[in-house]
């Protein structure tokens, strides 16, 4: 994956993750000043609307990633190094349907189920998501000794060539 495609990834994940637990907070967990009140906070529909927003941002990233980072590891003949990978591609496609249809339903039956679809695969995707990355992060920070190593033996010998005025052609 390119750094520009991983840090679109991460700012889409960061905004509709943020503002999805910022929501379900002053949704479920914050209680109305007034009895009478269709919202628990002042901003809840402000911080609905932008995660509504800020989810096709994310079906982006990972549209944008599909073809090289998930679907060219499908059916792959070496052993996956990630576990959360193929949970993260199983977990998308029902977050994402399941938030869309969450916003077209009117019928209140259909609305919970939708609903408990969406909160059920969001907790997957988050969970998921966090692992996939610190165990990218903690790999990532385990092989840089090796790659600092490696990069000072290649100027080594690059050097003792143009020193010995060989070149390395």
């Amino acid at each position: 994956m390119k750094p520009w495609e991983r840090w679109l990834q991460y700012g889409a994940n960061f905004l509709v993750v943020g503002t999805g637990l910022i929501y379900a907070f002053m949704r479920y967990f914050l209680t109305p000043v007034d009895e009478w009140a269709v919202i628990n906070h002042p901003w809840q529909p402000h911080v609905q609307h932008l995660h509504v927003l800020a989810a096709p941002l994310l079906v982006f990233a990972c549209g944008l990633i599909w073809h090289r980072h998930v679907a060219g590891r499908v059916g792959a003949k070496e052993p996956r190094r990630e576990r959360s990978g193929p949970g993260l591609a199983a977990a998308f496609l029902p977050m994402i349907a399941s938030g869309y249809l969450l916003q077209t339903t009117s019928a209140a039956g259909w609305r919970q189920t939708w609903l408990a679809l969406h909160l059920v695969t969001s907790g997957l995707w988050i969970a998921l998501f966090a692992t996939h990355f610190l165990r990218w992060r903690v790999a990532r920070a385990l092989e840089w000794p090796r790659l600092a190593v490696a990069k000072r033996a290649t100027r080594a010998v690059a050097s003792r060539f143009s020193a010995s005025g060989r070149s390395r052609s």
